[in-house]
Order: C-alpha cells, then structure tokens, then sequence
C-alpha cells in the first residue's frame, strides 16, 4: 500500500508469523461463510473500484458455491486462499486477509487510516524496539552514505531518529536509500517528510483521490526539517520485488523528480492507500480506499512496479549502485589522490559482488494446483517472486542464486510446503536444502 495501515499494526507486523505458529482451532463452516459475507460487505462499500468489487465478489461467491473452501480446516491456510483468489479476481496486491486464533476486539467507528488512541501508546514502544524501521546506517567506502529500511514511519514517531540520521550522513558525497526489504509505510506523512530532506523547497509529490466521491490529497515535501538537508547529490535506490506501497511512492516520486536513479528489479506494484478491517472475531482484510496519481506522470505503478533505470538482480544492486556512485565521484573530483583511491575502492566492490548460478526448480505432480511459486534464501522468501509454470507433469522455474546452499520451500495455492522429491530439509519448518557448486 501506498501507506500500510496503522490501525492493527501491532497485530500485523508482530504477530501474524507467530501466530501462525500456534495451534488452531479447526474452523467451521460457519466461520468460513461469515468471514466471505464480511469480505464481500467491506469490498462493495469501501474499496475504491467499485467494478472490481464486483468482480471480486462473483469470484469468491462461485468458489463459495463450487464448495472450494469447504476441505479447509486451518485459519491460515483459509486466509491464504482467500488472499490469492481476491488478488487474482481483483488484480490487486492490496488485497488480503490474515487470520488470529485470537478473538479481535471489536473495533470503534473511525477514520480508516486513523490511529486510535489507544494503540498510540504500544506503537510508539513498539517502534522505538524496531529501530523505526531502520535495519542499518552506514558510511561505506568511497564516503558513500547508506541507509537500509524495512518500513517507513511516521516523523510523529521517528521524526528525530530521521533528522538524526540524515546529519549522520550529511558530509557523504552520494546517498544509497535500500528499499529491496521494505514492505510499505505506516503513515502517509513518512514518505513527504523523508523526502524533504532531498529538495530545497516545497515539491508536489502526488495527489491521492478517495471514496467514491473522490475527494483529492495532495502529498507535498516539508518546507522545513530539523536536520541538514541532502541538497544536490547523488541519490541511489535499491529496490526489488519485495519493495511494496510506500516504498514504492519515494523510489517513484523520486524517480519522477529526477533526483534519485534507481537501481534494481521492478517492485512489486501496490499503489493504492487503504487500511485493515476487522472481518470476524478471527479474521481482517486489507481493503484499499484511494487512488494515487503522480502529478509528473499522470499515473502511479499499480500493477506494474517501480521500473529501475538500472536492470539488475536485487542481489547486486548494491554493488552496483556503489559503482555508479563512484564513478560520479571520480568525475567530480579534482585531488588524483582521491580518485585513484575511488578506483581502487571500485574494483573491489566489483570483485565482491556475488557469483550467481542459474538453478533449476521442479515439483512433480500437483496438476490441479492454480498457482505455484518458489521461495528461499535466494530470493529473500518473497513467496510472489519465482512463479512456476506447467511443464509436462511438472512444475518449473529457472532462476539465480549464490554458490553454496540454498534453503527453499514450495508455495502451492498459498499453501507452504517442503519439496517432496528432496530428502534433505533443515530448521523447525522443514526448509529443503540444496547445495549450488
């Protein structure tokens, strides 16, 4: 999304893979029906497309009556399902729902992407033990400043640790911002003030429309921040599939603006605001409320990702965009001492960049599945990433990893599981393992 949903956001970003783990209560059949009840009341009343609504209700009503959900016994697995067959009915990503073995409360009439109060105070806590979605901060050679998210927060919450940040990195002659991790923002303010920081005056970034009577927001950078500005240097963008929604909106506005080259793969194309409703006392959904347009562009990138202006697989984007920041240096630079340094320090970021093997991934079998995809350590677990195809009796995909071994696991209709034609697995979840010479 193009903010991540404040509201549940302890549940949703803490808990959910924990709970996961938890032993559930098999469902019933009653339960399945009243959470596709709720999901269809949400979507035809708050989801911004009413067509596609329609769409994805008639999708899930003749599953519905084909008894496609009635073997699923498991919460999880019944909130995969319904997130798969509401993305592929609605062609958007923003679209999920997520299961609890523990009763929701029943939530206060509010704004949708509102906090309530009485979350306030946990998400504060909750974000100071996260770092604010900081995962590093960093001077690499070459002064070259690096910074590494996993989520944008509010400046409400990480307003300080952000200008403490950016004067960290001020002298720096070029800034790398890492996105290949970062799932969204939690705030529509995180983005605009963040960006703040890279222009010397107020710049429109875009407008978001919402409900049906598309009442227009505009998002503009901060006219002021407390800490030094990065005026006039080179910006880098790392991003992949997994950069979803907010993460998005700064790599696209910035690309728009000119003032960051990005460098990567193509993100995973989640535009659209929304928030997180409570569906039944065990399940809630994802449900967009907006649409954003780029006043640049005329257009966002729903559906299509963020395109990089470098092409190159997420495992070497960063080695990549250091390169690029380099050579800018060494263009720039007056003092030869300096520039031989910058070569030098070049050449080995170019020789520890890491050797990638193409592999070959097939699961036998499973010719009634829908959808089938690949995750591993080779491409972060992102289970959207590597989609296989039907081949003969089998399913395949090529894709690249590092040499040594590799941890994976199948994704078949939403269900994880270890590959059955490879004995050797390792950890609690049964990951296979194979070895990449």
């Amino acid at each position: 999304m193009r903010h991540v949903l404040i509201t549940g956001f302890l549940f949703t970003v803490l808990t959910i893979s924990a709970l996961a783990q938890q032993q559930e209560a098999p469902l019933t059949l009653q339960q399945k029906d009243e959470a596709i009840d709720s999901i269809v009341k949400t979507i035809k009343t708050r989801y911004i497309f009413p067509d596609v609504a329609l769409k994805v209700e008639k999708y899930l009503r003749n599953r519905q009556a084909k008894n496609a959900y009635n073997a699923i016994t498991g919460g999880n697995q019944f909130a995969q399902v319904l997130t798969q067959d509401m993305q592929v009915a609605g062609n958007d990503k923003h679209l999920w729902a997520a299961y609890t073995p523990e009763e929701l409360p029943v939530e206060k009439p509010r704004e949708l992407m509102s906090i309530p109060d009485e979350e306030r105070a946990g998400l504060a806590e909750m974000f100071q033990r996260t770092n604010y979605g900081i995962d590093k901060l960093d001077i690499l050679k070459g002064n070259i400043g690096y910074l590494s998210f996993n989520t944008l927060i509010s400046p409400e919450f990480a307003g300080e640790v952000y200008d403490a940040m950016m004067l960290y990195v001020a002298h720096t002659e070029a800034l790398i911002i890492d996105l290949r991790k970062c799932g969204g923002s939690m705030s529509p303010d995180a983005v605009p003030y963040f960006c703040s920081y890279f222009f010397q005056s107020p710049v429109h970034l875009n407008d978001t429309y919402f409900g049906k009577d598309a009442k227009l927001t505009q998002s503009w950078t901060y006219a002021h921040v407390n800490g030094r500005k990065y005026l006039n240097k080179p910006i880098y963008i790392l991003t992949s599939r997994s950069t979803f929604s907010g993460a998005e909106e700064m790599a696209y506005d910035l690309q728009a603006l000119k003032r960051a080259t990005v460098v990567g793969q193509p993100t995973g194309g989640g535009a659209n605001p929304g928030g997180i409703v409570r569906l039944t006392g065990h399940f809630r959904m994802f449900v967009p409320v907006g649409k954003v347009v780029n006043p640049i562009t005329k257009s966002n990138w729903e559906h299509v990702g963020v395109q990089p202006d470098t092409v190159i697989n997420a495992r070497l984007a960063l080695q990549k965009a250091q390169e690029l920041a380099m050579l800018s240096s060494i263009k720039a630079a007056n003092d030869d001492r300096w520039k031989g340094a910058l070569k030098d320090w070049m050449a080995e970021v170019v020789a520890s960049a890491p050797k990638l093997k193409p592999v070959t991934f097939e699961l036998q079998g499973f010719e009634n599945a829908k959808e089938v995809y690949v995750a591993g350590s080779f491409n972060d677990w992102d289970q959207h990433a590597s989609q296989m195809l039907r081949k003969g009796n089998k399913w395949v995909v090529v894709t690249e990893t590092e040499q040594g071994k590799t941890t994976y696991k199948f994704i078949v209709d939403g269900k994880w599981i270890s590959d059955p034609g490879n004995a050797q697995t390792e950890g609690p979840n049964g990951d296979s393992v194979i070895v990449v010479e």
